[in-house]
């Protein structure tokens, strides 16, 4: 939810930091790419850095996104600016890392699912920290200010994911692979979330944009877009949560791939503006589980010793998708137009759908060793 808090919140101060800072838009650009740059790095290590950790690693990495957070708020200069959103990259892709690994240790250890039910509170705080920043600017409140409230609630969130409880204790590897490399299935698993966070990130960057230039829609409307996929996208996940252990995970990727490009393709055709929300809605609900079910399977398919390292390598194949999303889309929408870019996205969909084998290629799950003497269910 952290990590929703703030990046919810950020699209909606962007203008007015830059202002503030007296960025032109390649300064603002070149600072804004930091993120990425420190992201990807950051999660490699992340995985190595929960093998010792273990259950310390998220309220570690989520504190040290506070102070970036409060940082970016208290910057002077675009020097300073971009040098805090260095320390909010490096954090920011420190918490996909271990907010996964976190919840594979502890569905393993606690025997229950998890993977939905967290990552349905991601979407729903994003949309309710940009609909609650949009107002406070309007109000006048400053960027500085808000980025403070924003670092004390992530410092809050922080100090509410400490677990006392151990993780379980390393156990033999069921595939007999080395800790240190990733396996064929995994690289295509990854390889699915991939895709499908290159379609999730096109909807949140060109939703607005596709409403506003086809359309004609206001900047309600126009908002909305990205706002409804999102709850999209919570709904989705609350509903696999209660519903998805009826179903294997094989069958919530490729239903999630099938709904998620049947939405995309409604949207980008642009018939009017309820039609493509209506997309963006089913495109959410559909591409919901899919991740969270592709990063279950995989914590559930390797024992202890390999699972956050394994976790961090196909978190960062799968981010792949997201960072190639936004210039990918507008190469697209430069050639072709923008309803064309979004429809081969869209296409997408059947790339999910025939990639969800890759689970069935992922190791027999193995329960993990109950110090008290118990099988532990997973």
């Amino acid at each position: 939810m952290s990590w929703g808090l703030f990046w919810g919140g950020w699209s909606a101060l962007i203008p007015a930091v830059k202002s503030d800072l007296a960025l032109t838009d390649e300064q603002l650009g070149l600072a804004l790419f930091a993120v990425p740059i420190a992201a990807v790095p950051a999660m490699l290590l992340t995985g190595r850095l929960a093998q010792r950790l273990a259950q310390h690693t998220l309220p570690a990495v989520t504190a040290a996104f506070a102070v970036g957070c409060l940082l970016v708020g208290l910057a002077s200069s675009r020097w300073t600016f971009t040098a805090a959103l260095l320390l909010v990259g490096v954090a920011s892709g420190g918490i996909e890392v271990a907010l996964n690994a976190t919840l594979a240790a502890r569905e393993a250890r606690d025997g229950v699912r998890l993977f939905n039910k967290v990552h349905a509170a991601t979407p729903l705080a994003m949309v309710g920290a940009a609909a609650g920043v949009g107002l406070a600017r309007s109000l006048g409140v400053s960027p500085r200010v808000l980025l403070t409230v924003i670092a004390v609630l992530v410092a809050l969130s922080a100090v509410l994911a400490i677990d006392r409880r151990p993780w379980q204790d390393a156990a033999p590897v069921p595939d007999g692979g080395s800790p240190g490399r990733i396996s064929r299935p995994l690289v295509l698993v990854g390889a699915v979330g991939a895709v499908v966070l290159l379609m999730e990130n096109s909807v949140e960057q060109w939703g607005a944009i596709h409403l506003a230039q086809q359309l004609a829609a206001g900047p309600f409307l126009a908002a909305c877009g990205p706002a409804v996929y999102m709850t999209g996208l919570a709904v989705g996940r609350i509903l696999a949560q209660w519903q998805g252990e009826r179903f294997d995970d094989g069958t919530l990727v490729r239903v999630g791939g099938a709904l998620g490009g049947i939405g995309l393709a409604v949207a980008a055709a642009g018939w009017n503006v309820p039609w493509t929300l209506t997309g963006y809605a089913l495109a959410g609900i559909g591409l919901a589980p899919v991740v969270p079910g592709l990063l279950g399977a995989v914590g559930r398919a390797v024992g202890p010793d390999r699972r956050s390292r394994t976790i961090s390598a196909v978190t960062t194949v799968a981010y792949a998708g997201f960072l190639a999303s936004p210039p990918l889309v507008g190469v697209l929408a430069g050639g072709l137009g923008l309803p064309t870019a979004l429809g081969l996205v869209a296409l997408g969909g059947v790339l999910v759908v025939t990639g969800a084998h890759a689970v069935r290629l992922l190791p027999v799950p193995v329960p993990d060793p109950d110090p008290t003497g118990e099988e532990t269910r997973s």
